[in-house]
C-alpha cells in the first residue's frame, strides 16, 4: 500500500499520495470569531439604553428552549464568517458592497411631481424646528454608526435587527442602534404566528436562552397596519425593527444569495489552489532534484567497513551521513559551484559504464502556471455570486488578468451596481421611515423622503471629475 503524507495547513490540510500522483485538500472546521456588542450613547438621553452583551469564551451547552436556531446548530452566521474570512476576495468585496450601500450618508428632502409627472426634489425649509430635529438625528454620530454597521450586516447576511431607543416620555424615537446580526436569534413563533421578541447573546451557539447574560428585546412586526399606534401603546423603551431581504424558503432568517458559492463548491476550489501552491513552495527543495544511488556504491565508498558490517542500523547511519553531506553541499550558498565527485564503473570491454550516483532534475510542474486558470475561474464565480462586477475591483480574468479596465467600464459598473442595490438601501431606510412617522416628522412634511448621497465619477468632457447625486 502506498504511503500517504499528511500536512496540516491554515485553511486546508493537504494529503499527498505520491505513488498514485494524487493530492487531496481537506477543509478545516475551526471555531468562529465572535463580535462583541457595542455600547453607544444617545444624543437625547433615551430611557431605553442600547442592548449590549459582553463575550464570554467559556463553553456552555448548546442553545435550546424558546429559540428559533439560525442553522441546524444555531451557528450559521458564525461559521459563514469564519469560512469567508479564509478567502482573499469575499470579505473585501462584501466590504465594498457595504460601502456602496452607505454611500455618503442620508439626507431628508421633500419629493413631489410637477404637471408633467416629473419628479421634483426640494430641500426641507430652513428655520423650521422639525427640520432642525431631523437634521440633528441624521447628522448624529449614532446614526452614522447605524448606517455603517447595518450596511455590513445587510451585505453579509441579508438580515438586520436595528434597535429603536425611545425617550423617557416615550414620545420620540431618539436613536437607531444596530444589534450585531450574528448575536441575534428569533424566539419561537407563538400560536398566532407572531415573533414578539428576539434573544441577544454574543456567545451563540455555546449558550442557552436561560443564561443570565442572554437578553431579550421586544420586536415590532413591520407588517402591522397600526404599528405606530401599537408602539405608542406599549410600556418598554427599546424595540427591534427587523429588516431582511426575502429569499425563498427562508421564513425566519434570509439566506444571502452569495452562500451559493459554498454549496456549489467554487469556494472550495478557490481555497484549495493556494493550499496546493503553499505545500509545493514550502517543500520546493525536496522536489527539485532526485538523487539515485546504486546499492553497490556504498561498498565502493566505505569499503570493508560497510560490506563487513553486520548491523543494518549502522549501515543505515553511514548512508544517512553521506546523504546529509550531499544535501548540505547542494543547498548551502557558500558551496555554490562546488563539485560532487563519485565513482564510475566501466566494463572490461570498455563498451559500458555504470554511474553509481545520478542527480536527476525534477521538472517543476507549477512553473507553467498550473491551477492558475482554475483559480481565476473560481474567483470569477465568486464575484458573480457576490453581485459585483469584477471591473470594480480591477479583476479582468483569463488572458486579460494583467490588464487594467478602463475608467468607463468602472464608472458604468458602479452606476449599475447602485441601481441593483436599491432594494437593500430601502432596507436601511425602512426603520428611519418608521421613525419619521412615530416622531411626527411626516405629519409636518407629508412628502418627506430620505435619499442616499453619492459621489459619481464623470467623464472629462463634463468639466468636473466628480458629481454629487441623490439616490
Amino acid at each position: 500500500m502506498s504511503s500517504v503524507h499528511y500536512f496540516p495547513g491554515d485553511s486546508y490540510d493537504v494529503a499527498i499520495l505520491s505513488a498514485a500522483g494524487i493530492s487531496v485538500a481537506l477543509e478545516n472546521d475551526k471555531p468562529a470569531q465572535h463580535r462583541s456588542g457595542i455600547i453607544t450613547s444617545s444624543f437625547d438621553a433615551p430611557a431605553g439604553k442600547p442592548t449590549s452583551v459582553i463575550p464570554d469564551w467559556s463553553m456552555y451547552p448548546s442553545a435550546s428552549g424558546d429559540l428559533m436556531p439560525w442553522g441546524e446548530a444555531n451557528d450559521f452566521p458564525q461559521r459563514i464568517v469564519s469560512l469567508y474570512q479564509k478567502d482573499p476576495i469575499i470579505p473585501t468585496t462584501l466590504g465594498k458592497v457595504a460601502s456602496m450601500l452607505k454611500g455618503r450618508g442620508v439626507m431628508a428632502v421633500e419629493e413631489d411631481l410637477d404637471d408633467n409627472g416629473d419628479e421634483i426634489v426640494r430641500a426641507l425649509p430652513k428655520n423650521d424646528f422639525i427640520t432642525a430635529e431631523i437634521n440633528a438625528f441624521l447628522n448624529n454620530i449614532n446614526f452614522q454608526l447605524y448606517l455603517r454597521e447595518m450596511s455590513a450586516d445587510v451585505a453579509w447576511f441579508f438580515n438586520g435587527w436595528p434597535e429603536m431607543l425611545l425617550s423617557k416620555d416615550r414620545k420620540k424615537i431618539v436613536q437607531l442602534h444596530p444589534l450585531n446580526a450574528e448575536e441575534v436569534r428569533w424566539c419561537r413563533m407563538d400560536k398566532n404566528g407572531n415573533l414578539p421578541y428576539v434573544w441577544v447573546n454574543a456567545n451563540w451557539p455555546n449558550v442557552t436562552t436561560s443564561d443570565p447574560r442572554t437578553k431579550t428585546v421586544q420586536a415590532l412586526d413591520p407588517y402591522r397596519w397600526d404599528r405606530v399606534d401599537w408602539l405608542r401603546g406599549q410600556s418598554f423603551y427599546n424595540c427591534v425593527y427587523p429588516i431582511s431581504y426575502p429569499t425563498p424558503g427562508q421564513r425566519f432568517y434570509s439566506l444571502a444569495h452569495h452562500y451559493s458559492i459554498v454549496e456549489s463548491g467554487w469556494l472550495d476550489v478557490h481555497l484549495a489552489v493556494p493550499a496546493f501552491k503553499k505545500f509545493l513552495l514550502k517543500n520546493q527543495m525536496s522536489i527539485k532534484q532526485h538523487i539515485k544511488v546504486d546499492k553497490e556504491y556504498w561498498g565502493e565508498l566505505y569499503g570493508s567497513a560497510y560490506t563487513n558490517e553486520k548491523s543494518e542500523e549502522k549501515k543505515r547511519a553511514m548512508r544517512k551521513k553521506w546523504i546529509d553531506d550531499v544535501i548540505k553541499m547542494l543547498t548551502n550558498v557558500e558551496n555554490a559551484g562546488a563539485m560532487l565527485v563519485t565513482s564510475i564503473a566501466q566494463s572490461l570491454d570498455g563498451k559500458s559504464t555504470r554511474d553509481y550516483v545520478q542527480i536527476v532534475p525534477i521538472t517543476d510542474t507549477m512553473k507553467d502556471g498550473k491551477y492558475i486558470e482554475d483559480n481565476l475561474e473560481a474567483a470569477a464565480n465568486i464575484f458573480y455570486t457576490l453581485g459585483v462586477d469584477p471591473t470594480l475591483v480591477g479583476f479582468a480574468g483569463g488572458s486579460k488578468q494583467g490588464e487594467r479596465s478602463g475608467g468607463s467600464d468602472k464608472r458604468e459598473a458602479y452606476l449599475i451596481a447602485l441601481q441593483m442595490l436599491a432594494p437593500f438601501r430601502d432596507m436601511l431606510i425602512e426603520p428611519l421611515e418608521f421613525v419619521a412617522e412615530f416622531n411626527g416628522w411626516k405629519a409636518r412634511f407629508p412628502n418627506l423622503r430620505f435619499r442616499f448621497r453619492d459621489t459619481l465619477l464623470t467623464t472629462l468632457d463634463t468639466g468636473a471629475g466628480t458629481q454629487k447625486t441623490l439616490s
